[in-house]
């Protein structure tokens, strides 16, 4: 794990943030707490969720899956 304070990560954000894009823990530390940098991977991306949520959609309308409610769908997301 690689740990840094907030001022040298504010000085060397590439290098860090590059760091933990391929795959490596990377530990922040300040005043205020500690917090862990790691890459937003496809599956949280928020975007890729809802063109999920319109191809189940569309599977749905097919009937090659079952019904689903409005609240299902958002307790997805």
């Amino acid at each position: 794990m690689h740990i840094v304070s907030a001022r040298e990560f504010r000085a060397n954000q590439s290098a860090i943030l590059s760091r933990a894009l391929k795959g490596e823990s990377v530990l922040i530390t300040s005043r205020i707490g500690s917090f862990k940098i790691v890459p937003v991977s496809d599956e949280d991306s928020l975007t890729t969720r809802i063109c999920q949520g319109m191809r189940e959609a569309k599977l749905i309308e097919a009937g090659k899956l079952p019904v689903k409610t409005a609240k299902d769908f958002l307790n997805e997301l």
